[in-house]
């Protein structure tokens, strides 16, 4: 096998990806090292090259955290995965001033993204994709699923227990609501995805008409059409349903100054907490038809494996059996063929100015 391989590299903030070549990386201790079939592609990769998010100060970088691949080597003590394996699995983005718990997540490298030939691949952030899927489907998931299931239930985020934990015993989810506004986009389908795996009661979705089908499809209990409505509407809509018990709010769209649309749908007398994918600047509170007597928390999302360990870990131990038995279903995608620098190059264009929406994948 050749020691170097094809790539696309951010190797300028703000201008296009180019090709090049860099060596195939060697797997450590709970590595494997795959041939990529997939590099999932999302609205954040637009973001890293043309902002410099996630990446300034570790040019040049490869981008794409969804990874798909047929796993060629493993490194020591991997017993999870054989040669020939197809796999799915989440790289490491490296993101400064965020508290980790894994030292391996402040020494970032472009060994695991995905537009490239061959990538590394953690084993603890990995699982087999299930017989009957292919391996677009389960590229769908990584960044999208993982950012979903830190909202709903990582400590630093809404903290609801996650059904795996065993604090799930004495939760009571039938009497608990969420609400999710962003219905439509795939953080916010797996959003819904996760509350209803966790039997949660009120599953209350802010979407358009052409989601609704869908969402409650995928668990929503109650739909909110947000066509045409004022913020103001919609959290008064929120409060016909859950009246002034709502406590968790998941946004997966908003800016800040649209965030206090969630807030104002929470409780007034119950502390409440509004996980947002958005973390710019403080929520305006100036919107607010009343003061939130008892408080609220603003949370920030962080959808990393690597950064949030104690959430992804169980998470990607259970993806397998979750889409086999379809608790958990892949999103739509479209697909680019090969390391196609220009069309990658366009979607990500697309991504920066709207003309491009949803997964797009790079398929090798």
């Amino acid at each position: 096998m050749s020691q170097t391989q094809t790539a696309l590299f951010v190797t300028e903030i703000g201008k296009p990806l180019s090709k090049s070549s860099r060596p195939i990386p060697e797997p450590k201790d709970g590595q494997v090292l795959v041939k990529v079939t997939v590099g999932g592609l999302n609205p954040h990769d637009a973001k890293a090259r043309d902002h410099g998010l996630f990446i300034a100060g570790f040019l040049p970088a490869v981008l794409a955290a969804d990874v798909v691949g047929v796993v060629t080597r493993l490194g020591p003590n991997v017993t999870r995965f054989q040669k020939g394996d197809h796999i799915v699995g989440q790289a490491s983005l490296p993101e400064p001033n965020v508290n980790t718990p894994d030292p391996s997540f402040s020494n970032p490298s472009n060994d695991s993204l995905g537009l490239q030939e061959y990538a590394i691949l953690d084993a603890r952030y990995s699982a087999k994709v299930p017989a009957g899927f292919t391996d677009a489907q389960l590229a769908t998931l990584p960044t999208n699923l993982v950012t979903a299931a830190v909202a709903l239930f990582d400590s630093t985020c809404l903290g609801i227990p996650a059904p795996w934990d065993p604090a799930a015993s004495s939760f009571d989810y039938k009497n608990t609501s969420i609400l999710i506004l962003g219905g439509g986009a795939n953080t916010g389908k797996f959003g819904i995805q996760l509350a209803a795996l966790a039997g949660i009661g009120r599953i209350i979705v802010v979407a358009s008409p052409r989601s609704a089908a869908e969402t409650r499809a995928l668990g929503a209990t109650h739909i909110i059409d947000r066509t045409g409505k004022a913020g103001a509407e919609i959290a008064a809509a929120v409060r016909e349903i859950v009246g002034d018990e709502l406590i968790y709010a998941y946004d997966t769209i908003n800016p800040p100054d649209s965030q206090w649309i969630g807030v104002e749908a929470l409780s007034s007398s119950k502390t409440g907490k509004l996980a947002r994918l958005l973390p710019v600047g403080p929520v305006d509170e100036s919107h607010l038809s009343t003061k939130k007597t008892a408080g609220f928390e603003t949370l920030n999302v962080f959808g990393s494996s690597f950064a949030r360990p104690a959430t992804a870990q169980p998470l990607w131990e259970r993806i397998s059996g979750y889409v086999e038995e379809g608790k958990v279903k892949p999103t739509a995608f479209q697909a680019i063929e090969g390391l196609d620098v220009d069309a990658v190059n366009r979607i990500l264009d697309g991504y920066s100015n709207g003309t491009a929406t949803g997964h797009w994948q790079v398929h090798l």
